[in-house]
């Protein structure tokens, strides 16, 4: 469930990076359940603002 609640979070995080298409937030949380690790690596980059 705490991986669940945090893929919530996550995407209205997506939401704010300026860039990044809607397709392309949704294939990236569908990654998450299958590879936990990259949803790690794409919160460093939210928070890191990479543009």
């Amino acid at each position: 469930m705490v991986i669940q609640e945090s893929a919530l979070k996550l995407y209205s995080t997506s939401c704010e990076v300026e860039g990044l298409t809607e397709d392309e937030r949704y294939r990236a949380l569908s990654k998450i359940p299958n590879h936990p690790t990259q949803m790690l690596i794409l919160v460093y980059v939210l928070l890191c603002d990479w543009n």
